[in-house]
């Protein structure tokens, strides 16, 4: 896992924000293994972690850094094909429920060349610090 400061998040990151999830994470085409991590089953064989493109739109309540006049945004990231049970040293993937609409998010965004913004420092662990739950206002 890269572990990255606040400071640095906030350095690399092209927009960052306090959103609320707007609607569903739908599913993208996208197939691919997540970067830098293994799983090892009980006999000690490793495999990639498959995973799923996935797409939430987020409302965007308040701007920290970048294009002052966004007001929604398309957060790519993705979610495992198979999440093993009671895992250990996993990926920190995130997951919305637009319906818990007193939770708000801090994210830290890099801009993706197609429009839509993925977590800064990598796909691998978001909700370890780039993409964070907020207390209930």
């Amino acid at each position: 896992m890269t572990v990255l400061s606040y400071k640095e998040l906030f350095e690399k990151s092209d927009l960052v924000v306090i959103a609320t999830p707007k609607s569903k994470t739908t599913d993208t085409k996208e197939q691919a293994y997540l970067p830098n991590i293994m799983r090892q089953d009980g006999n000690g064989n490793k495999s990639r972690v498959d995973s799923i493109g996935v797409e939430t739109v987020f409302a965007v309540a308040a701007i920290l850094k970048g294009e002052k006049t966004t007001k929604n945004l398309t957060l790519h990231h993705y979610r495992e094909v198979q999440t093993g049970e009671g895992e250990m040293n996993g990926p920190d993937l995130v997951f919305f429920d637009p319906s818990e609409t007193l939770h708000s998010y801090l994210l830290f965004l890099v801009h993706e060349s197609d429009g839509r913004f993925a977590p800064t420092g990598g796909q691998t662990d978001p909700g370890y610090k780039a993409i964070s739950q907020l207390p209930a206002e």
